[in-house]
């Protein structure tokens, strides 16, 4: 699987690098994406609905399922905190850099408010958790746990990395992932502006 989703993502770049025209790009594949995200997206639930395990998991779990998108999002701010001291920019700002937690429109709009050069580290730094992702989730997943690689894209577990999630791992800890993903998806427009201090 890992080797297919690097292969598809270099594929990627190299069509839109030397092959796609510009047009393409701005004014159609938007649009493919999201159809093809709501075909994957579609997918999974049908498989979630056949199997009939979605309810009992919630009820099995209960609250304690929120435990971990909040130990996930412990661990990136106080990650997050550690590297402000080898970075040029405040434990706040690295914190609230952070608290994008994958999603890559959302936190660079918000910081553009306080710094553009903060805001674009956000979007980079959004953008690489997604794609990286999107490749090691895999491996996380075969090595590490389950769990653990609902947490690897932050948010996109519920969205984009969720087929790939459920498709590793199985379709119970797909639950796993669709909660943490919309945990942290709820805290990105908390915790940016708390940290930032807009």
């Amino acid at each position: 699987m890992t080797k297919i989703i690097i292969g598809f993502v270099t594929l990627g770049m190299i069509c839109g690098y030397f092959f796609i025209p510009d047009f393409f790009i701005t004014e159609i594949s938007g649009n493919l994406l999201v159809v093809g995200l709501c075909v994957l997206l579609f997918f999974v639930g049908l498989e979630l609905g056949r199997e009939g395990t979605v309810v009992e998991n919630f009820k099995k779990v209960g609250i304690r399922i929120l435990a971990f998108p909040i130990a996930s999002i412990i661990g990136c701010l106080f990650f997050a905190a550690i590297a402000s001291f080898f970075l040029p920019m405040t434990a706040r700002e690295s914190m609230a850099i952070a608290s994008g937690f994958g999603w890559y429109t959302l936190a660079p709009v918000i910081l553009s408010d306080y710094s553009a050069e903060l805001s674009a580290i956000a979007f980079l730094h959004n953008v690489m958790r997604e794609m990286i992702g999107i490749i090691i989730i895999p491996i996380v997943a075969k090595h590490v746990g389950y769990i653990e690689a609902c947490s690897v894209p932050g948010a996109a577990a519920m969205d984009v990395c969720l087929p790939i999630l459920e498709k590793t791992t199985n379709s119970d800890t797909a639950v796993y992932a669709f909660v943490i993903g919309v945990v942290l998806s709820t805290a990105v427009p908390i915790l940016v502006p708390l940290f930032i201090g807009l």
